[in-house]
């Protein structure tokens, strides 16, 4: 047989020699080495020398590992409680899952008890055990998982617990005088709900009740037959005197006016229109015995000229610049028209008709309400018929003094329309009914 060795054989030289490695006990002494086919054996773990050794994995590796308490809820003591779940409604939207085993859950530690103290646990104590130089040993059947016990039922939830609600609730305080976790005491008692404070709506304007139409009394209509007297007076003094007694009544026309329509305050209004009636009586005094209606009706064209213009470039609203102009151009008539006391004759017998139905109408008569007005304009026509004035004098003088009274008697009138349209708008109404009769239907 060749030798393999010697090179004088056809061999290659000698072989190198492999190390010697400590025989070292097999874990598995039933599996023999496999060979080679040239003679000499292949060692798996000469093989892997270059790799650092792996120790088969047991219990006795983790030996060096502190041990780990079981978590409990002590260690959840500064968390809130939270309430038990239904896992059935919970988990509605959820697809099924097949759990292989239920985990043991620790009860729930309400809120205020003293939290359970943690058992310690001895963990078992292990050899270190030296992974390839310890003696063969049969391999331990495969353990069988412990069974593991039912869950324990859930208590009843405690008073700290409420049921998952979508509800809001309120927060709970604590009771003064009371201890936490006190036996037979609760921790906590419920705040009541408190109602919110309710801001009650503005109160609207009382309505307005009964009839809008409130005639004056029984006091303007004696102011009116004052301002007669002062009239009558005048007339008998003479044009000028007459005038200012005019100009006092036009004045007050014109107040009481835009009183009555709702426009207060109106200075320049007010003064506007009584200028116009200022006007006429200077433009009736400086005019001759014929030219008085033309001075009248001039001085009350021109003002209205005036008004509209100003209203029409008045920066207001278009509705309201409306209303203004109406308001200030029905004013400039009536204050003018009271200058027509300066053209008519009779002015006494007027004056008086005037004065005579007005307190008819005013005085508190028994009987139905319209008794008192009628009673007033037959006393102004009888007036008039006993004094041997034209027939009408006395029927259109107290016409006159019934429908100013009605005017300022419209859309609940205050005091101070009663004071002042009240008592002028009688004899401002009379005035050119009064030419009327005395001039156009007597001639």
């Amino acid at each position: 047989m060749t030798d393999m060795n010697n090179p004088n054989y056809g061999g290659y030289g000698n072989w190198p020699q492999q190390p010697q490695q400590p025989q070292q006990p097999h874990p598995h002494p039933q599996q023999h080495l496999r060979q080679h086919p040239y003679g000499y054996p292949v060692d798996d773990e000469a093989a892997t020398t270059l790799l650092p050794p792996v120790p088969p994995l047991d219990d006795a590796a983790t030996t060096l590992l502190p041990p780990v308490p079981p978590l409990d809820d002590a260690a959840t003591t500064l968390l809130p409680p939270v309430p038990p779940l239904d896992d059935a409604a919970a988990t509605t939207l959820l697809p099924p899952v097949t759990a292989s085993g239920a985990m043991p859950v620790a009860p729930p530690q309400h809120f205020g008890q003293p939290p359970a103290q943690p058992q310690p646990q001895l963990p078992q104590q292990q050899q270190p055990s030296r992974a390839r130089h310890r003696a063969p040993t049969p391999q331990p059947a495969p353990q069988q998982a412990a069974p593991v016990p039912p869950a324990a039922p859930m208590p009843p939830a405690g008073p700290g617990f409420d049921p998952p609600t979508m509800t809001l609730k309120r927060p709970t305080v604590p009771v003064p005088g009371q201890v936490p976790g006190a036996p037979g005491v609760q921790p906590y008692a419920a705040v009541p709900p408190q109602p919110l404070p309710v801001t009650p709506p503005p109160a609207a304007p009382r309505g307005r009740t009964g009839s809008p139409i409130i005639d004056p009394g029984l006091q303007p209509a004696l102011i009116t037959a004052g301002a007669a007297a002062l009239l009558a007076g005048g007339a008998a003094l003479g044009q000028v005197a007459l005038a200012l007694v005019v100009a006092l009544l036009q004045l007050l026309t014109a107040a009481g006016w835009f009183r009555l329509n709702g426009m207060w305050p109106a200075r320049q209004g007010i003064l506007l229109a009584a200028l116009a009636g200022f006007t006429a009586d200077v433009a009736v005094l400086l005019a001759d015995s014929h030219g008085g209606v033309a001075a009248v009706v001039g001085t009350l064209g021109g003002f209205f000229l005036l008004v509209l213009v100003l209203q029409t470039f008045r920066p207001s609203d278009p509705k309201e610049r409306f209303y203004a102009l109406t308001v200030l151009g029905s004013a400039t008539v009536v204050t003018t028209l009271c200058t027509m006391l300066l053209l008519a004759d009779w002015v006494p017998a007027g004056v008086g008709a005037v004065a005579l139905a007005t307190l008819l109408a005013a005085a508190p008569l028994p009987g139905p309400k319209q008794l008192g007005p009628v009673l007033g304009l037959v006393a102004a026509v009888l007036l008039g018929f006993l004094v041997g004035a034209p027939m009408a004098l006395g029927a259109l003088a107290g016409l006159g003094a019934l429908v100013g009274r009605r005017v300022a008697a419209y859309d609940f009138p205050s005091r101070f329309v009663h004071m002042t349209a009240g008592v002028a708008l009688p004899l401002a109404v009379s005035a050119p009914l009064i030419w009327i009769a005395t001039d156009l239907l007597a001639g």
